[in-house]
């Protein structure tokens, strides 16, 4: 080999030398990935997919080489749309409530972004521990709506439209669970009182209680006979009961045909109690009686009073279903409020004084019971009264009776923008906590509260609370246990 062919090969061998250290000394192009869930409810509150419909999250990536994500839990699915930076979900109707979906972006060499989201399918609305927020929203301007808080104390503002895509009639006012579905009722339907119309699901809304998806509707020509309805109860599809300035209807769902209960005229504008098979509503005055009606008549069965009562009855306040099969009567009379167990089978009341008499608002609600538990409410101040059934009231020096009730938290010094309350007081079945509804003032409906008292726990301070979900909310109900 000659000297030119040797220093040929020396500077070939240096060339691909030097080449090869400039490649291993090359910087890898830095991954960046950013997801986004398009949620507003905030960082700590799950993605919420309604089953046989879409939610998608769209992401950012800067050298990345792939995208992906790991399998789901069964019932849920996540597809990668890289063309347009986009990812796809869905659940069924019998996915877990509960799911986590891992995304994750893999760039050059070793390096890997990877990314959780909670999911949520919104599939049981059913569950005991949740609760409902009707509201009859702004009667000029808005429809009905549910509000509905699962048992982890997330919101979902529209439960319902969220769930069909349409709203439920105007000036929404009670609703009422049997067999598996929810009755909801509203004052206008599709229109309101001064002639508007409205676009909504009609004056009566059927839905099924696990998915809220809507299964029967009823408009407000169809139930033209109604003149501002404002409650219902339900013991079958063929005995619907639904109360209106004339009185209780009811309604045949099976022919759409309405029928007036005969004795139930001037029925209040109270929430029945369904109970035993029966519906149960009152009349107010110096006579004042019980009204039960039952499938075997259009006529109501009117059950009077006790003449020979501790506490004087000149009106009648409210009633709610006790756990022993009785009813909870609050009453006033000659200056004194009480709270009553009354047996409507022996006719038999046990009363204890109250040191305040409620004002009911539009919903009717006087007063909410758990177990032997009254809660009740003047204005933004909530009482609790434990009823004893053997025991009576004690007295003081003159031997006038003493109210045993109890005074727990006035809630309008909490926050200076709980005005008002709207509609009474809930109490959950379950837990046990007490809720309670305040506006800034109905030209500021818009500012609003939603409480949740723990009383066992403190009475200083709520255990939850939510604001601005609600417009004019009608009350709280609670699924029905199992």
């Amino acid at each position: 080999m000659n000297t030119r062919s040797i220093w040929s090969l020396l500077l070939l061998a240096a060339t691909l030398t030097t080449g090869s250290c400039s490649k291993e000394n090359e910087e890898v192009p830095s991954l960046k990935f950013e997801l986004s869930t398009g949620s507003d409810a905030g960082t700590e509150s799950p993605v919420f997919v309604v089953p046989g419909k879409t939610v998608e999250m769209t992401y950012a990536a800067e050298n990345a080489t792939s995208i992906s994500v790991e399998a789901l839990s069964e019932g849920w699915s996540a597809e990668v749309r890289e063309a347009d930076s986009r990812i796809v979900l869905s659940a069924t109707d019998d996915a877990a409530t509960k799911a986590t979906l891992t995304v994750t972006a893999t760039g050059s060499g070793t390096q890997k972004i990877s990314q959780d989201v909670e999911l949520y399918c919104l599939n049981a609305f059913d569950d005991p521990n949740g609760t409902f927020v009707l509201n009859e929203g702004n009667m000029t301007t808005e429809n009905g709506s549910l509000t509905w808080i699962s048992p982890e104390g997330y919101v979902i503002d529209d439960a319902y439209k969220t769930v069909n895509g349409t709203e439920l009639g105007n000036v929404a006012q009670d609703m009422a669970f049997c067999d598996g579905m929810i009755y909801v009722i509203s004052q206008n339907g599709e229109g309101n009182a001064v002639g508007a119309t409205f676009e909504n699901d009609g004056m009566l809304v059927v839905m099924d209680a696990k998915t809220l998806k809507k299964t029967a509707a009823f408009t407000r020509e169809e139930l033209s006979e109604l003149n501002w309805p404002s409650h219902v109860a339900v013991l079958d599809e063929q005995h619907i009961y639904i109360r209106d300035n004339a009185g209780v209807y009811r309604l045949d769902s099976t022919t759409g045909t309405l029928t007036f209960v005969e004795g139930s005229d001037g029925a209040p504008k109270s929430q029945f109690v369904t109970m035993n098979g029966k519906v149960y509503t009152y009349k107010s005055g110096l006579m004042s009686k019980i009204l039960e009606i039952s499938t075997e008549s259009d006529a109501v069965n009117s059950i009077s009073l006790p003449w020979s009562v501790t506490y004087d009855i000149n009106e009648v306040l409210g009633i709610q279903k006790s756990d022993d099969g009785k009813i909870w009567i609050m009453t006033f009379g000659f200056g004194k409020p009480a709270i009553g167990k009354f047996d409507p089978t022996t006719k038999e009341i046990k009363q204890h004084l109250l040191g305040v008499k409620v004002s009911t608002g539009s919903s009717g609600v006087a007063f909410a019971a758990r177990g032997n538990d009254i809660y009740y409410a003047d204005n933004m101040t909530i009482y609790h009264l434990a009823f004893d059934d053997d025991k009576e009231d004690d007295t003081n020096e003159e031997g006038d009776p003493v109210s045993a009730e109890e005074w727990m938290v006035d809630v309008s010094a909490l926050d200076k923008n709980a005005g008002l309350q709207y509609n009474g007081l809930g109490v959950h079945p379950v837990t046990g906590r007490v809720y309670i509804n305040t506006l800034k003032s109905f030209a500021n409906y818009g500012q609003n509260q939603i409480w949740g008292f723990d009383f066992s726990t403190s009475t200083e301070a709520p255990a939850v609370k939510y604001e601005n979900y609600t417009n004019f909310p009608a009350g709280f109900f609670f699924p029905e246990k199992n």
